[in-house]
């Protein structure tokens, strides 16, 4: 079979219907459980390939648990840089980790798909990686359906790649699964059907978008008009944290809004720049006021925002936490480096150890609000 090729904005979509340890791609993705075994199918083959200091550098990781990504070494794998673990199944084959959460099997297989999903994106964005190959996560030991998988996976690569303009190459293997595991059934193109239905059929929607966009541009008169804007009052304002930020790094703005949604904080972000004019000084003192504490995500772009610098000092003079998360090794601006110097400083990334820290210095400051 021929590979199938998608594109979205600057990014390609390589479905290939072959064996994953064939890939050129930088990070090579597993799927294996919460004790990562690596024991059998797409896990055991990457580890017997790569050896066993794959197994040895991904446990060092844990704990973890079901739908989170483990980062490790890819061993004496040729191509590869990484290979990113995608945990689908607790070691002893249950899912007590969901009791009470999610209501039955198939909102449980929901989460790990979209979840491992979009967690493997933060992570190429974090480690500057543009190459990616999956497999089928869960099809194997989790035991998802794959006509689950095909709908899932369709649905989240094709939302990543949708929202980015930067050069991603994912390439999906679907595998003859004879080929890893000699005791089970070999695995045809037609067991595949459901994988290209859905990805031809979010590929044609986003072209479809795209194009009406464009002829949406043609048409329509190129006068700017400003928006009416609803002004958010003090006392609907029920937020944790506030978000100081430059929109230059929005990028990772987003990866570290989708680690406060995971863990259920809510926050105040100016998304778009409406609130930082002067008309609206009044939203932002608010927003400030009414906060727990103050994310402040530095780099060279937010230490040279003057909007920035006075969120920054308005939040000292109110005596909130500041927690500074660095994107770059950029010193402070100098109006507020004698008063943050002293804080402790969470360098980004997209792992549990960042998550963990970031939402632990959250729970103290509300502690102490």
């Amino acid at each position: 079979m021929e590979p199938r090729k998608y594109y979205y904005n600057n990014s390609t979509l390589t479905i290939i219907f072959g064996n994953i340890l064939e890939s050129k791609a930088e990070v090579i993705v597993s799927s294996d459980d919460t004790g990562v075994s690596m024991s059998g199918g797409v896990s055991g083959s990457i580890r017997k390939a790569g050896g066993e200091a794959i197994r040895i550098d991904a446990q060092k990781k844990l704990p973890a648990q079901v739908g989170d990504v483990v980062v490790s070494t890819s061993g004496d794998l040729p191509y590869q840089k990484f290979i990113f673990h995608c945990l689908t199944i607790n070691f002893d084959q249950k899912y007590e980790v969901f009791s009470g959460a999610l209501s039955n099997t198939e909102d449980i297989n929901n989460y790990i798909l979209q979840h491992s999903v979009d967690k493997c994106f933060r992570l190429l964005q974090a480690l500057d990686l543009k190459s990616i190959a999956f497999p089928c996560i869960g099809a194997g030991l989790a035991n998802i359906p794959l006509k689950k998988v095909a709908e899932i996976m369709a649905d989240a690569i094709s939302s990543n790649l949708s929202k980015t303009q930067k050069p991603y190459e994912v390439e999906l293997y679907l595998f003859n699964q004879k080929g890893f595991d000699d005791d089970t059934k070999a695995m045809t193109e037609i067991d595949y059907i459901d994988m290209f239905e859905n990805f031809a059929i979010k590929a044609a929607l986003y072209r479809y978008g795209v194009q009406a966009e464009a002829k949406r541009m043609q048409t329509e008169p190129t006068h700017v008009v400003t928006p009416i804007v609803d002004i958010p009052q003090r006392e609907e304002m029920n937020h944790q944290v506030f978000i100081s930020y430059s929109r230059k790094d929005i990028q990772s703005v987003e990866a570290i809004k989708n680690v406060l949604d995971d863990n259920g904080v809510t926050y105040w972000i100016d998304k778009e720049g409406i609130f930082s004019g002067e008309n609206y000084k009044e939203v932002i003192v608010d927003a400030i006021e009414t906060s727990q504490a103050v994310i402040f995500v530095s780099s060279a772009n937010s230490n040279d925002s003057i909007n920035v610098i006075r969120e920054l000092g308005y939040s000292v003079k109110e005596g909130k936490t500041i927690i500074p998360i660095l994107l770059d090794d950029t010193p402070y601006a100098k109006s507020i480096r004698l008063d943050i110097a002293d804080i402790h400083q969470i360098e980004f990334s997209n792992t549990p150890h960042f998550e963990k820290e970031l939402i632990t210095s959250i729970a103290y400051a509300a502690k102490n609000y």
